[in-house]
């Protein structure tokens, strides 16, 4: 083994024979070819043989040979796993890309992406699910084509596929509000729109969800208690309560309920370090400080690092762009049902606030979010899930001295499916 290898190149070797072992028969590392050594080698009992190099140095001179190697190669199936330096580079990119290109056009199968090693490292979902799919994906398309590579190809007929009938849980990015308060209090107000209400009371009802209406205040705080920040602006002998279950019930008011779910949750996101972008109705992630936002999480059976908001170097140091984690968040009804949904997403900004606005926008938004697949999808609702609830099986929305409670995992249901090439467990 070359002694110039990091140890996260040394861990994924492993990690990646491993696994190819499991899935497809014996491995071998470093394995001869062309006058070469390859990270990792498998072949299948059907013959089909499995290259994965990994380029983790981002210099030059070690993507180009580690690119040669790939062309020279004789494996069936071809893909390479990078670090996110080398990721990130608009060159190594695209010199992949061509030699993706004409390895296709030799009957090669190989992975038109670069693959996040870090993923690898980190995300045990990715691992088992959207690695596991993509190596079988390329293995099945050799088997529908053939071995055979360069210019005259030969096909051999595919296999037959065998689908086993077994169940599934089909999840959603949906989680269930299981409590919330049952009253809103009402009282006759001056007050005309929710700007004057702050000008009035300022930062005492910050944390508190409220609707000025037809010369009415709606809210969860009790405002016949002695403490409530909005007596200055309601008349306490007025007060009447209305309960939550009539609101649900007429389809003016429920629309209001759903106005003042989602102020609180406004709220409690804002209070978690959030910006509430409102042209685009998501909440942004913001950078701790200048510095990488971090927050750890068990999706399975370890805990992993996921970074919210980071700066994106170049090689001297200058900021390039900064990424953000971020999410449409919003209560609706099903029936008569509420539930939060989530839907992740990502945003870029220059320099952690100012947002990108260019052709350079839809470039970094189709780079990292076309290759989210649906399992990575719902490994970030998942992850929404647990931010929200800061680990705890509940997300508490505080709107008062009560709260809106919501479980921290999404809503499944469960399918009979039939999978190709499946077996019985």
């Amino acid at each position: 083994m070359p002694s110039s290898e990091s140890a996260q190149h040394r861990e994924l070797k492993e990690i990646i024979s491993k696994k190819l072992k499991e899935w497809t028969g014996a491995t071998l590392q470093e394995y001869p070819s062309s006058g070469h050594e390859l990270d990792v080698f498998g072949v299948t009992s059907t013959g089909i043989s499995i290259y994965v190099e990994i380029i983790w140095s981002s210099s030059r001179t070690n993507f180009f040979r580690d690119m040669n190697m790939i062309q020279t190669s004789d494996a069936n199936v071809k893909l390479v796993v990078v670090s996110p330096k080398v990721r990130n580079k608009a060159e190594f990119q695209r010199e992949f890309e061509k030699v993706a290109i004409s390895q296709r056009r030799l009957n090669f199968a190989m992975h038109g992406n670069f693959i996040d090693g870090e993923k690898i490292l980190n995300e045990p979902d990715y691992l088992e699910t959207e690695l596991k799919r993509i190596v079988l994906v390329l293995i099945n398309q050799v088997k529908i084509r053939g071995k055979a590579v360069g210019t005259q190809v030969e096909f051999e007929p595919p296999e037959p596929r065998i689908a086993s009938e077994i169940e599934e849980e089909l999840l959603s990015n949906l989680f269930p509000v299981k409590k919330h308060p049952v009253t809103i209090f009402v009282s006759p107000t001056n007050i005309g729109s929710a700007k004057e209400v702050y000008e009035k009371l300022g930062r005492k009802i910050k944390g508190l969800p409220f609707l000025p209406k037809n010369k009415k205040l709606y809210t969860f705080d009790d405002l016949k208690d002695s403490s409530s920040p909005f007596l200055p602006i309601v008349s306490q002998n007025q007060v009447i309560e209305e309960n939550v279950t009539d609101w649900i019930q007429d389809s003016t008011k429920r629309n209001d309920l759903m106005y003042l779910f989602n102020l609180g949750l406004r709220k409690y996101c804002e209070s978690r370090g959030m910006f509430y972008d409102k042209k685009h109705r998501r909440f942004v992630c913001l950078l701790e400080d200048g510095r990488t936002n971090s927050f750890r999480w068990r999706p399975e059976t370890r805990y992993v690092t996921r970074e919210i908001a980071t700066c994106v170097k170049g090689e001297e140091g200058n900021i390039l762009y900064c990424k953000h984690y971020a999410a449409n968040l919003r209560f609706m009804f099903l029936d008569d049902n509420i539930y939060l949904k989530i839907s992740p997403t990502m945003t870029f900004t220059y320099d952690g606030y100012k947002p990108i606005r260019s052709r350079k926008l839809a470039s970094l938004m189709s780079r990292y979010l076309s290759k989210q697949y649906n399992s990575q999808y719902l490994y970030l609702v998942r992850f929404w899930g647990k931010f929200l609830s800061r680990l705890d099986v509940t997300i508490s929305i505080p709107v008062g001295k009560e709260s809106i409670e919501i479980e921290s995992e999404p809503v499944g249901t469960p399918i009979s499916v039939g999978i190709k090439n499946g077996r019985e467990a």
